[in-house]
Formats: C-alpha cells, sequence, structure tokens
C-alpha cells in the first residue's frame, strides 16, 4: 500500500514541489533589480556627485565666490599657498591700518604743532580744528583697513577706503601746486597714497584671481 501522509506532498494549492534551495533565490535577486527599486550607486557615480558638489559650493575647494580664503578641506598642498598668501596679505594690511591709525591718534593729540616746520608759526584755532577733525579721520581709515584684514567678509570695501587714501594724495597734489612746496616728509607721504592704495588692489586682485585658477586645477584633478 501507498502511504498518504501529508509529509511526501507540497501543501501549495498546485501540488508543485517547494524549492528547497536558497542559493537559486539569492542569485535571481542578485541578478536582476525589482521594478521600482533605486539601483546601486557605483563608485563612478560617487565621484561625480562629489564633483558637482564641490563646483556648486565653491568654499569646498578652498576659496568661496568673492575670492576670499574659504574651507581650506580640498587639497592640502594648494589649500596651504592659498592660505599663505592671503596671510601675508591680511598681514600687510593690518599694518597699512596700524599705521594710519597711529599717525592719526598723533596729531589728534598734537595738533598742527606735530607737523614739521611748524615750530614758529601762529597757531590758527580754526586751522587747528579743522586738523584735528581730519585726524580723527585718519584713525578711522586706519580701523577701517584693519577690521577689512580681521573680518575679510567685507574684501569689497577695501576698494572703497583705497580709494579714500588715493584721493588723500591728490589732496597733496593740489596742496603742492597752489600753496608752494611742503616739507619733505609731506612729498614722500604724497607718493606713498598715490601709488600704495593702487599696488594693493592689484595684488589683492591677482591673489583672487590665482586662487580661482588653483580650485579649478584641483576640481579637475
Amino acid at each position: 500500500m501507498t502511504s498518504t501522509s501529508p509529509e511526501n506532498h507540497d501543501a501549495s494549492p498546485a501540488g508543485r514541489p517547494a524549492a528547497t534551495g536558497s542559493g537559486s533565490g539569492a542569485g535571481r535577486s542578485a541578478g536582476s533589480a525589482t521594478p521600482g527599486s533605486t539601483p546601486p550607486v557605483t563608485a563612478r557615480d560617487a565621484r561625480k556627485d562629489a564633483g558637482r558638489s564641490s563646483a556648486t559650493n565653491p568654499k569646498k575647494a578652498g576659496v568661496d565666490a568673492s575670492g576670499t580664503p574659504g574651507d581650506r578641506s580640498a587639497g592640502k598642498g594648494g589649500a596651504k599657498d592659498r592660505g599663505s598668501d592671503w596671510s601675508v596679505f591680511r598681514t600687510v594690511v593690518i599694518l597699512v591700518g596700524l599705521v594710519l591709525a597711529g599717525f592719526g591718534a598723533y596729531y589728534l593729540i598734537l595738533g598742527s604743532a606735530g607737523l614739521p616746520d611748524t615750530e614758529t608759526c601762529v597757531v590758527n584755532p580754526t586751522l587747528e580744528s579743522q586738523f584735528r577733525f581730519f585726524s580723527a579721520m585718519m584713525i578711522g581709515v586706519g580701523a577701517a583697513f584693519i577690521t577689512i584684514a580681521v573680518k575679510f567678509q567685507w574684501a569689497n570695501m577695501l576698494w572703497l577706503v583705497c580709494l579714500m587714501v588715493f584721493i588723500g594724495g591728490i589732496g597733496r597734489v593740489l596742496s603742492w601746486a597752489f600753496s608752494g612746496t611742503p616739507n619733505y616728509i609731506m612729498i614722500i607721504l604724497m607718493v606713498v597714497e598715490l601709488a600704495f592704495p593702487p599696488a594693493l588692489l592689484v595684488w589683492h586682485k591677482f591673489i583672487a584671481k590665482t586662487s580661482e585658477l588653483r580650485r579649478e586645477f584641483d576640481e579637475r584633478a
């Protein structure tokens, strides 16, 4: 007699034997993706996503959109060079601000008596008042240089402050033309005020452009 015990038959309605091997099911799931599922991310796709994110966020490449130092996380060598360039530039700007603020404070305290060739001149109260006022303005210009160098989010203001100093040098030229030759110290200051602001702005533009080129090179590399 044939045994009809339930152990010898499948419990499925179609009477087909159930799959006993787990390897075939795993192979089918690995070989074909289920409709609607997310395809696996390859290494090439990850590199493309990283390139797109660095291109859309320039700070990750070492320089922000305005040409000022950003997060130097991309490229240790290039970031170190960019950081040193901006550090030197900031140091020079801070020194300029300290010198201007120091001269302003000196003349604010002493007045026109601090100028050369004024020992025997009679003090004019009106000129003295105006002179001390502009000495205070000189302190403000020096403080602006220092603030720009420290914060540097306001790097565009550097152009305005340099323009103020340059116009001051033009004022010395007009004084020389209409009132006679001043003391040689004033002539030296005139040359510095006319030459240094344009040189500082050209230097700033050069560092910003160089940093941008290095960032593009790092992205391509």
